[in-house]
């Protein structure tokens, strides 16, 4: 078709009773068209009456009568920017996708963005990105996350995360992204989005935009829990790269989630955790292989957290089971060399790991058997028996609970008979302990006096010593001697 032909018709979008009419007659040209000429692109994107055509009507009646317009027109843009070759060095293409990138109809905006982020992720792909002449098509990418309601904020945020890599330390561009963080939580979690997707880039990129994820993280201390799940979920991918856990570790985000976040939905949605967020499940059994005392204690207690129901240890079992057993098996080393505030932390939260609220099936039960092996590296309770015979009050409570524990399961028992003078140390009265020591022990030994492993010698000691209680003190037989010299 002559250019003429193409200036008619789009003339003739003056009138709204031509519209339909002439946008019908303008696609089934280009779709018969072996190719359209830049000439004839540029005067349909540049053609205002086009776009006027794509506008959404207020009224719901006038909106339905001119839907056909409108849909009409989106299509014709569409076919109008398909064959565009889109040189993003050109000058004259933040000009040309103007109009389309500031629409009103987000469908409009949806097209535009579609089509230039599939000629820049072309460029990311043949490893040629080029840069653009100005800040202009960037400024217009960047309103699109302003919008109060956008369909298209993702084409949005992955066409800037190509193209902003060059540009993150330039003075406009800072100040636009600085606006984002101070709208609403919609548009702040966009700009969340952004930042995390431009730090995982590089170093470099992540130290321009680090702003955005320090504002990121205050988010955490919000009250709101589904905008503190948004932003974590946000953050997550950080991970994935070494300078993003390099970045996250420095900056106490995996305390500040685990505290915040895995504590409060952990232990009642154990699931969520493990299934959707399974990179930060990752990064805490990575904490575990570390004597770091600091992120330890943390670290351990959101295991406990996600593994304290029955639902939280199958799912760990079958997702995370070698990471397990490894974490076990470093704090089983960590209990013997840390300092005593640290192996109290250690052996409180094993004692959830290992322990049931309810009366656990055989399933169950043969996991925690597996786990407490790798704990104590074999069928033993010599950890817990060398830490009870510490002299911190605290340490021995801590231990003799978790032995209790260990005490509700028949393979328990069996660990403590089989650990030479293990039961004799429960079975002595020793005056100086503290009274919860005292009555822990007693009962482990009513534990011990109804389990059908022992012989009935030694049931019959247990029981002695549960019916004497746990305060008991046996008296003390003093043997006086006569002097020879009295006679």
């Amino acid at each position: 078709m002559e250019t003429t032909w193409w200036v008619a018709n789009l003339k003739a979008l003056k009138s709204k009773d031509q519209r339909l009419g002439a946008l019908t007659k303008m696609k089934t040209a280009i779709s018969k068209a072996p190719t359209l000429s830049r000439e004839t692109i540029e005067l349909l994107l540049t053609c205002p009456e086009l776009y006027e055509c794509a506008t959404l009507a207020g009224e719901d009646e006038q909106k339905k009568l001119e839907q056909p317009v409108v849909d009409a027109a989106i299509e014709l843009l569409g076919l109008s920017l398909d064959p565009l070759q889109m040189d993003t060095e050109d000058v004259k293409l933040p000009g040309l996708l103007k109009r389309g990138l500031t629409h009103s109809n987000s469908a409009v905006r949806s097209i535009v963005l579609n089509n230039l982020l599939r000629e820049l992720r072309r460029q990311t792909k043949e490893g040629a990105v080029r840069p653009l002449p100005s800040n202009e098509l960037i400024v217009y990418v960047l309103n699109e996350l302003l919008q109060p309601e956008s369909d298209c904020s993702s084409a949005a945020i992955s066409i800037l995360a190509i193209v902003l890599t060059l540009r993150l330390d330039d003075a406009e561009i800072q100040s636009r992204l600085v606006q984002l963080l101070q709208q609403n939580e919609i548009i702040r979690c966009r700009a969340y989005e952004l930042g995390v997707m431009l730090a995982k880039r590089n170093a470099s990129s992540l130290k321009s935009v680090e702003f955005i994820l320090d504002a990121a993280l205050t988010e955490l201390d919000n009250t709101d829990v589904l905008l503190q799940a948004s932003v974590m979920e946000i953050l997550v991918p950080l991970a994935d790269q070494n300078h993003g856990l390099t970045y996250m570790e420095r900056r106490r985000v995996f305390d500040v989630i685990s505290s915040r976040f895995f504590g409060k939905i952990g232990a009642i949605q154990p699931q969520k955790i493990i299934n959707d967020y399974s990179v930060m499940v990752e990064c805490l059994f990575d904490q575990l292989k570390h004597e770091n005392e600091s992120i330890l204690p943390i670290a351990v207690d959101t295991l406990a957290n996600l593994s304290s129901t029955p639902q939280g240890k199958v799912l760990i079992s079958m997702n995370f089971q070698p990471a397990m057993l490894l974490a076990l098996k470093s704090l089983g080393v960590y209990v013997q060399k840390l300092s005593p505030k640290i192996k109290v932390r250690l052996l409180e939260s094993l004692n959830i790991i290992l322990g049931t609220t309810v009366r656990p099936n055989s399933d169950i039960t043969t996991l925690l058997y597996q786990w407490y092996q790798s704990f104590a590296g074999g069928p033993q309770v010599n950890y817990l028996m060398d830490l009870y015979n510490t002299p911190f009050d605290d340490l021995q409570i801590a231990a003799l609970t978790l032995l209790k524990t260990l005490c509700t399961y028949r393979w328990g028992i069996e660990a403590l008979r089989g650990t030479g003078g293990a039961v004799e140390h429960l079975l002595s009265r020793q005056r100086h302990l503290h009274k919860d020591v005292k009555y822990l022990k007693w009962e482990i030994l009513g534990l011990l006096a109804g389990s059908s492993d022992f012989t009935a010698t030694e049931t019959v000691r247990f029981t002695a010593y549960v019916n004497e209680g746990p305060y008991y003190v046996p008296t003390e037989v003093n043997i006086a001697t006569e002097s020879q010299g009295n006679v």
